[in-house]
């Protein structure tokens, strides 16, 4: 019988695996844009379907203008939505503006928390939204991040 720690072991080489042959596959679509904390949703233009991978990386730095000091893509705290971070969203629409609402169960389970980034599958199909998490359209933010999307087949 397999020990916890073996399967976890295995588990882990499973998704190594998966990483370094998705990272070595070239891309079927790359997009570079800004992403604005004072704008809300930006649409990426990236249309997804569901279970496509797609990698994100995002660096810059931005103010969530309650008197924060800057942080990057990753948020300023505990890794909520509340502390800045950057986030996605896969829709067909643009996605409602987020808010106090944000914290009903529908919305949080959609949303995909990217930080700095990483290799991501797709829970659905649609357009690629990106937004600093908490409010989506602060009009007291301030800053920019830099995000680099890659799309694999």
């Amino acid at each position: 019988m397999m020990t916890r720690l073996k399967i976890l072991a295995l588990a882990g080489m499973c998704l190594t695996t998966l990483v370094c042959a998705t990272s070595a596959r070239d891309s079927i679509d790359s997009k570079r844009l800004k992403v604005f904390p004072e704008n809300g949703w930006h649409d990426t233009g990236m249309k997804l379907t569901m279970g496509q991978f797609y990698r994100i990386e995002a660096r810059g730095s931005w103010l969530s203008g309650y008197k924060r000091p800057a942080h990057g893509p990753e948020g300023w705290g505990s890794g909520t939505l509340n502390d800045g971070p950057l986030v996605g969203w896969i829709s067909p629409h643009k996605p409602e503006r987020l808010g106090y609402d944000s914290y009903r169960r529908e919305v949080i389970s959609k949303l995909i928390f990217i930080g700095e980034g990483g290799l991501f599958k797709a829970y659905g199909e649609g357009t690629l939204w990106l937004a600093m998490g908490e409010w989506s359209g602060c009009e007291e933010c301030s800053g920019e991040i830099e995000v680099l999307i890659n799309l694999y087949d």
